[in-house]
């Protein structure tokens, strides 16, 4: 498996992998992606997700609601985001397939982005559909939450496939049999349970919000805590081991693919760090939403950026040349 350098991967235009627009339009849906999370996180921060009552796709039973309260108006506008997030994976697969044949890795991404993006969509409804939401502490709302954000996971690297094949970046062959390979795999499984175990503790403060830390420690630890109180400590612990070994598994691909990469690797070592300092601070203030927004989004960064600096260890070296429809004579099949 012979690795291509950052410096060749960066060195394609845009429109050797995709054309422009193209390029640009999936950027924006992963921009929009990552806004429509945050907006959903801040759902259940302000516990809105009752906000339209038990309709959908309706809120209120009306195609625009009332507005008679805060939560109506930020599940709505949620609800809005997901809307025009729908348009522009809709717009994302339609130029898909008018732009590339039948086969071609940037089309099947996008199939898979498809797939994911209506697996979001479902398991939001059901939330709803079954009152998981506000003050639920169903068994059913915490699988749900779970299988929601493993599937967020899902979404946000098929969309970063596609950005990053759509730049000009080659064709990614992980083999589990390779050591470096299965550093790759290991990092994205911690993010990966990192990122649940986050959820869970989100949704215990919102549920069992603390006056000060010593307060939620009593809590937590009290004969008569339920189990999603209990949960909350796991992550802050799953947070730090997890995050030291995120940083032990980049150094050592770095060590493993030495050269320009090292740069890209550090990078990603330094949002883990910031991880820590926000994860910290969340933890102090008492989970306030301003924090908890940037935590969030800094873990999609973090999740993101180590798919990139992964992907430009270990392109296959077999380059899959584009495939575009408008070079030979725009025929759609």
């Amino acid at each position: 498996m012979a690795p291509v350098t950052l410096s060749t991967m960066v060195g394609h235009e845009a429109g050797s992998g995709a054309p422009r627009a193209f390029h640009a339009l999936a950027w924006i849906v992963l921009g929009a992606t990552v806004a429509v999370i945050i907006s959903g996180d801040i759902v259940q921060a302000t516990e809105s997700g009752a906000g339209c009552g038990e309709n959908w796709p309706r809120c209120d039973g009306a195609l625009l609601p009332a507005f008679d309260d805060a939560a109506t108006g930020i599940e709505f506008a949620h609800r809005a985001l997901t809307f025009v997030l729908s348009l522009l994976v809709i717009g994302l697969f339609t130029l898909a397939r008018r732009t590339f044949a039948a086969g071609h890795r940037i089309r099947r991404a996008v199939n898979y982005v498809v797939v994911f993006f209506v697996l979001e969509i479902l398991i939001g409804a059901l939330l709803v559909v079954f009152g998981w939401v506000e003050q639920d502490t169903s068994v059913g709302r915490v699988v749900a939450d779970s299988l929601h954000v493993v599937n967020t996971f899902f979404l946000i690297g098929a969309l970063a496939f596609v950005v990053h094949h759509a730049r000009g970046g080659r064709l990614i062959r992980l083999i589990p049999a390779s050591r470096p390979d299965r550093l790759v795999l290991a990092g994205m499984a911690t993010l990966v349970i990192i990122g649940v175990t986050g959820a869970i503790s989100s949704l215990a403060d919102t549920l069992f919000p603390a006056e000060t830390i010593l307060d939620g420690l009593r809590e937590e630890f009290g004969p008569a805590a339920p189990f999603l109180l209990r949960f909350r400590v796991v992550h802050p612990v799953v947070a730090i081991v997890g995050g030291t070994a995120m940083f032990v598994i980049i150094g050592r691909l770095v060590a493993a693919v030495p050269g320009p990469h090292a740069g890209l690797g550090r990078r990603v070592q330094v949002i883990i760090g910031a991880q820590f300092g926000f994860g910290a601070l969340n933890l102090v203030l008492l989970t306030p939403l301003e924090t908890q927004i940037i935590h969030l989004l800094m873990a999609e960064l973090l999740w993101i950026s180590f798919l990139m600096f992964s992907w430009s260890l270990f392109e296959g070296a077999d380059v899959e040349m584009p495939d575009h429809r408008e070079q030979v004579g725009g025929s759609v099949s």
